[in-house]
C-alpha cells in the first residue's frame, strides 16, 4: 500500500499546530526525530486520534443529550454504542525524512508508521446463543 505524503498545498491552522504538538510528544528532545538524525522541519508527519467505541450503557441510551452511534454487529443486530476518549492528544501516525529521501535519492524515507484503530468497537463478545454481551 502506498502511503506517500505530499507537502499541502493549502495551511491549515488546526492541522499545524495539531502535527507540531504531535511531533513534540513523538521526538525525544521535543525537535529531532528519534529514527534518523534531522529535526522536525525536514519531515513530513501525519497525526491522527485513536477512535475507540464501548457499547452504551442504559444511561446513557436514555439521556438525549450524549452523542451515540448505532454499530451492526456481525450477528446483524444494531447495537448503540459510545466513542472512547483513549488519547488525550493526537498522535503521530507516520513520519517521513525528506532528508534522508534525498541523501538516498529517492522520493521518501519512512522514520515511523503506525495504525490507529478507527471505529473499533472494544469490550463487546458473542455468547453461544448469538446474543451480543458486554464484557465489562
Amino acid at each position: 500500500m502506498d502511503r506517500t505524503l505530499t507537502g499541502k498545498r493549502t495551511s491549515n491552522r488546526k492541522r499545524v499546530l495539531r502535527n507540531h504538538g504531535a511531533w513534540r510528544r513523538f521526538s525525544l528532545d521535543g525537535t529531532r526525530c528519534p529514527y534518523c538524525p534531522h529535526d522536525g522541519s525536514l519531515h513530513l508527519v501525519q497525526s491522527a486520534q485513536p477512535h475507540f467505541y464501548r457499547r452504551a450503557t442504559p444511561d446513557e441510551e436514555r439521556n438525549p443529550s450524549t452523542r451515540l452511534y448505532r454499530y451492526r454487529a456481525p450477528s446483524g443486530d444494531r447495537v448503540l454504542v459510545r466513542r472512547m476518549t483513549v488519547a488525550r492528544n493526537a498522535e503521530i501516525v507516520a513520519a517521513y525524512c525528506t532528508a534522508c529521501a534525498e541523501g538516498m535519492r529517492t522520493s521518501q524515507v519512512v522514520c515511523y508508521q503506525r495504525n490507529v484503530a478507527v471505529g473499533e468497537v472494544v469490550g463487546m463478545r458473542m455468547d453461544s446463543h448469538k446474543k451480543i454481551k458486554s464484557t465489562a
